[in-house]
C-alpha cells in the first residue's frame, strides 16, 4: 500500500526541448547566417521609398551700396533663411553697372534677381516697360500703415509699382553742436547763415547732385508756400533759386562744387546719420516748417522683376522682413533712414525721430519722373546753371517746368 502511494507522487521528467535548426548550425555559419541577415535589413532600409527632401530656394536680392543699408538687410536674411529652411538669402550690391545689366538681361526675357531695393532711378522707366510686378495685393492684405509720401512716390499709372521700405527729408545739417532752435522761416535761416559766415567761408550750402538738386530747390519752395502740392511748388523754383542766388551774393551759401571741397556750417541734404549725433557731419535741424507742414521726401523701396521666378518668396520675405517693424527699425539705427512703415516711428526714441517723423507724415514725395536718371541729372546742371550766374532764376525755373 505504501509502495503504490510512493509510485504516484514521483515526479514525471520535463520533456525534452527540441533544438531550432538554428542552434543545430555551426558557429561559424551562424555569424555568417546574422551577418546576411543584417546587410539585408540595412539594404532594404536604404532602398526603402522615402519623400524627397525639398530643394533649397535661392532668393537672389538687390541691396543699395550703401553700407549699413546692406549690412541691416543682410542679418535680416539669416533671421529669414532660418525660419524658412528651403529658402536661401543671397544679397548682391545695387552698383549702377549692374542695373543697366538687369534691364538688359529682363528685356531678354531672362532673370536672374528676384527683389532689388534701391532702384528708384529705373523706377519710371521700368514700370512704363511692363518689366515690374505690382505690390497691389501685398499694400492692400497687409494691416499696417505705410507712409504716404512713400507709397505715393511708388505709384504710377495707378499701379503700386514700388513697395516703400524708407523715407529721406530733405533737412539741415548743422556742423558741429549747436543747440539754437530750428529757424522758422527762410529768412530767419539767412540771417542765422549771415550770422555764422566769414569772408570766403558760406555757412550754408547744398548737394546739387542728381535728384538732390530737385529736393533741394522744391523743399525750399515748400518753406516759402508750405501747402502746395508738388506740381505748384514748380512753380516756385524761381523764388526758391532766387533765394539761393542772394545766399551766394551776399557771401553766406555756396556755389555748387566749392572750390576746397570744404563743406560749409550748415549743409542742406538728406539726413543720413542717426539723428541726435553728429552722423558724420553734425546736428540735424529740419528746413523752415518741416514739422508743421512736411518737406521733400525720397522713398526708397523694393521693386519685383516680372521675369523673377521666384515671385511667391519674394513677396513672402519683403512681407515679413522688409515690413517688419524690427527691421525697419534696425534699418532706421544703422542708416539713419526714417521707416517707411508708420507703426515703427513709435518705437525710434529722442526728440530728433519724433520730429522726423511729424515731418514725414506731412511730406511730399519726389516723384519717380524727378528721380529718373536723365531727367534728376538734367535739373541738376539747369541749378547749377543758375547759381553759377549763367542763367536768370525765371529761366532756370522755365527749362526745370519743361522737364516734367
Amino acid at each position: 500500500m505504501s509502495r503504490s502511494r510512493s509510485r504516484r507522487k514521483r515526479k514525471a521528467p520535463p520533456p525534452r526541448k527540441r533544438r531550432s535548426w538554428f542552434s543545430r548550425l555551426s558557429p561559424e555559419v551562424r555569424v555568417i547566417a546574422l551577418v546576411v541577415v543584417v546587410a539585408a535589413g540595412v539594404g532594404a532600409f536604404v532602398s526603402w521609398p522615402r519623400k524627397a527632401a525639398r530643394p533649397t530656394t535661392k532668393l537672389t536680392i538687390v541691396a543699395p551700396a550703401d553700407d549699413a543699408f546692406r549690412l541691416a538687410l543682410i542679418d535680416a536674411g539669416r533671421s529669414f533663411a532660418r525660419t524658412h529652411r528651403d529658402l536661401d538669402v543671397v544679397v548682391v550690391d545695387a552698383r549702377d553697372e549692374k542695373m543697366r545689366a538687369y534691364e538688359a538681361m529682363w528685356r531678354k526675357g531672362e532673370s536672374k534677381v528676384d527683389l532689388l531695393i534701391g532702384a528708384e532711378a529705373y523706377l519710371a522707366g521700368w514700370a512704363q516697360a511692363g518689366l515690374l510686378e505690382p505690390w497691389d495685393d501685398l499694400v492692400a492684405s497687409r494691416k499696417m500703415r505705410l507712409a504716404p509720401a512713400g507709397l505715393e512716390a511708388g505709384r504710377i499709372a495707378g499701379k503700386q509699382v514700388m513697395l516703400p521700405v524708407a523715407l529721406e527729408l530733405t533737412c539741415l545739417t548743422v556742423a558741429g553742436p549747436d543747440s539754437a532752435a530750428i529757424p522758422d522761416s527762410l529768412e530767419r535761416l539767412a540771417s542765422a547763415a549771415r550770422k555764422l559766415s566769414s569772408p570766403g567761408a558760406p555757412a550754408l550750402g547744398a548737394d546739387w547732385r542728381g535728384p538732390w538738386a530737385a529736393a533741394v530747390v522744391l523743399s525750399t519752395a515748400r518753406a516759402a508756400r508750405p501747402h502746395l502740392t508738388q506740381a505748384m511748388l514748380m512753380g516756385g523754383a524761381g523764388e526758391a533759386l532766387a533765394w539761393w542766388r542772394r545766399g551766394i551774393a551776399e557771401g553766406w551759401a555756396s556755389k555748387p562744387a566749392a572750390s576746397d571741397g570744404s563743406l560749409p556750417r550748415l549743409w542742406w541734404a538728406g539726413q543720413r546719420g542717426a539723428p541726435g549725433g553728429d552722423g558724420g557731419r553734425g546736428v540735424l535741424w529740419l528746413p523752415p516748417g518741416a514739422v508743421e507742414h512736411g518737406t521733400l521726401c525720397a522713398a526708397y523701396g523694393a521693386v519685383l522683376p516680372r521675369k523673377s521666378s521666384h515671385q511667391p518668396a519674394a513677396r513672402l520675405f519683403a512681407s515679413e522682413v522688409l515690413l517688419s517693424d524690427e527691421f525697419q527699425s534696425a534699418l532706421a539705427q544703422r542708416a539713419g533712414l526714417l521707416p517707411a512703415v508708420v507703426g515703427a516711428w513709435d518705437q525710434l526714441s529722442g526728440a530728433r525721430w519724433k520730429a522726423l517723423s511729424g515731418a514725414a507724415a506731412r511730406s511730399l514725395p519726389l516723384s519717380p519722373e524727378l528721380r529718373a536718371r536723365g531727367t534728376a541729372e538734367r535739373f541738376a546742371q539747369v541749378t547749377r546753371s543758375c547759381l553759377e550766374g549763367e542763367t536768370t532764376p525765371a529761366a532756370a525755373a522755365a527749362r526745370l517746368a519743361g522737364l516734367l
